[in-house]
């Protein structure tokens, strides 16, 4: 039961949702992706309405997104685990091209119905690359404008030549692996607290894009799509690397819980201003 229990945090993709298999090294997995469907007449129930005669999205914004997903632990019951990016976002707008700058205020793991807690240390969200993403602000059929933002692959813990293409390492001696973190253990580090403490150290590849509206001048709403890849390089205590291939991760059935709200925030507004506003900022 507890090598189980260890086993259901271990392989949780951090940057996004997905499912899981083992791989002929041992490594764990995390393959699959969230609805990206749109606004504007095409998403699900979920949708927001998009507020009319708002044609201007440039300017600095607050950004949260939110992956939902499914771990699925041998034995026990599927729990669901929230993966939350927060980033400070100036946009610019030229016509209906919008360019989309990001930084990466913080990132964390939301999973209260579990035993053993994956939490990302300071030093994970500090060697997050800023993202830099282009998309569009343009009419709807359904009316008002809609707001999407391409697809972006984020990898950590390793250097692809092809981000998108190219299979992640398995063995921490690779050379494509990085200590991006500069923790002294390859790839990025997490932590595992609760019935067990210990580390686990990955590589990961995750794409994402964005589809809403601006519901109001201040405010875009809108659904994640995503998917995300991991692997485990190694863990402290070793043993933890041989128990993952005892649970998956899957993505959420309800695609409607993985979302994205964006607040427009002052011209002077860090990702100090962004935490100490952060209880109420995204409601």
């Amino acid at each position: 039961m507890r090598n189980n229990l260890f086993t259901a945090l271990l392989i949780l993709p951090l940057l996004g949702c997905g499912s899981g298999s083992e791989d002929s090294a041992g490594a764990t997995t995390s393959t699959g992706s969230g609805g990206s469907g749109g606004a504007g007449g095409q998403s699900p129930g979920c949708a927001p309405t998009a507020a009319p005669d708002i044609a201007d999205v440039s300017g600095k914004w607050a950004y949260r997104a939110v992956g939902s997903q499914l771990t699925q632990a041998q034995g026990l019951d599927p729990f669901h685990t929230r993966i939350v990016s927060v980033l400070l976002v100036t946009q610019q707008q030229d016509g209906d091209a919008i360019s989309f700058n990001g930084t990466y205020c913080d990132h964390y793991t939301e999973d209260p119905d579990a035993i053993v807690h994956a939490v990302i240390p300071d030093t994970f969200r500090e060697a997050l690359a800023p993202v830099a993403r282009e998309g569009t602000f343009a009419a709807s059929e359904g009316g008002g404008r809609r707001y999407q933002i391409g697809r972006l692959y984020e990898v950590v813990g390793a250097a692809l030549e092809d981000p998108a293409q190219d299979e992640l390492p398995t063995d921490p001696a690779d050379a494509r692996v990085v200590d991006q973190d500069e923790d002294g253990h390859p790839g990025m580090t997490l932590q595992l607290q609760g019935l067990i403490d210990g580390s686990v150290y990955v590589a990961e590849r995750k794409w994402t894009e964005l589809d809403g509206v601006a519901v109001a001048a201040d405010r875009i709403e809108g659904r994640l799509g995503f998917a995300s890849e991991q692997r485990v390089l190694d863990t402290d205590p070793p043993i933890l690397k041989a128990s993952t291939a005892a649970s998956r991760t899957y993505p959420d059935p309800e695609e409607c819980n993985s979302t994205f709200v964006m607040v427009r925030i002052p011209d002077d507004a860090d990702c100090a201003w962004i935490e100490a506003a952060a209880e109420t900022l995204f409601e």
